[in-house]
């Protein structure tokens, strides 16, 4: 099992380029298993940097793949079918919420616990949850050849909206980081922790890592 410290940062400002600038001293996360090679053997090249303040979670994900569309229109859409980054994050060992974006920010949110239907984020929390695509946010059809693109979240603790948690300081939480697309034309299925399941399936707890908050 993988883990890792996501260090405490504090900046004066939080724009998008002072973030970039932080973001660029630190530590890349490889989210490179193909967990699933004979049937999805590609592998694009995916990171993901991560710090915090305490009240935010932000993270940066780096990509570089081919052939890729931007067609989803709405939060809460079919999300994983275009180009996407996801945080699954558990905070006890009943609940995990899913945080996927596309590359150019539409998002869907949910908290999934044990023996309950899985809650969709109310859309007044989504909001909350700032991100700044590279690729701007405006949807694309397909752009043929390789293509590199970032998207950095900045998460409330709030987000965890079904928790009582004040500050992401000195958490220990289980986590996993993927980067998917369904519908792109070479479809893949990568992942931060190994995942040892017959088919692709990223809500799957029992392997996530580690992640620890630092104080």
């Amino acid at each position: 099992m993988k883990k890792i410290t996501i260090p405490k940062i504090i900046l004066e400002r939080y724009d998008e380029q002072i973030l970039a600038e932080k973001f660029a001293t630190l530590e890349a996360n490889e989210i490179s298993n193909c967990n699933w090679p004979q049937d999805f053997p590609y592998t694009p090249q995916a990171t993901f940097k991560a710090f915090h303040n305490g009240e935010k979670l932000f993270l940066q994900f780096n990509v570089t793949e081919k052939d890729i569309h931007a067609i989803i229109t709405d939060n809460f859409g079919e999300v994983w079918t275009d180009p996407c980054v996801e945080a699954f994050i558990a905070p006890d060992e009943n609940t995990y919420y899913n945080f996927e974006c596309t590359c150019i920010g539409r998002m869907l949110v949910a908290c999934h616990a044990k023996e309950k239907e899985t809650e969709q984020m109310p859309l007044d929390t989504l909001a909350t949850i700032e991100r700044y695509p590279s690729l701007g946010a405006d949807n694309f059809t397909l752009k043929e050849g390789e293509t590199s693109w970032s998207i950095i979240e900045a998460i409330p603790v709030t987000a965890l909206f079904n928790h009582e948690i004040k500050n992401w300081s000195g958490k220990t939480m289980r986590a996993n980081f993927y980067k998917c697309g369904d519908n792109l034309p070479t479809p893949h299925f990568l992942s931060w922790n190994k995942i040892d399941f017959p088919r692709p399936n990223f809500h799957l707890p029992e392997f996530f890592g580690e992640i620890t908050f630092a104080e």
